[in-house]
């Protein structure tokens, strides 16, 4: 991916970050955020490294809203 695809994408979740939620709420998010970092690639199953974003973004909230994804 080019560096000016990953400055758009990163610049994209800062500003939604930035406009709507409230300064505990980003403390929260951050100490979850960070978890994702000592996420290994390979070790993702094959299902969640096909997964379009849109998907991604569906199956997070039907599990949060289901209570099968708790975070």
């Amino acid at each position: 991916m080019k560096q000016t695809d990953v400055d758009e994408i990163l610049n994209h979740i800062s500003k939604k970050f930035d406009e709507n939620v409230p300064g505990v709420v980003k403390m929260v998010v951050r100490k979850k955020i960070s978890k994702l970092q000592s996420f290994q690639t390979n070790s993702l199953p094959n299902s969640l490294k096909t997964c379009t974003v849109e998907d991604l973004i569906d199956i997070v909230k039907y599990g949060l809203s289901s209570g099968k994804l708790k975070l």
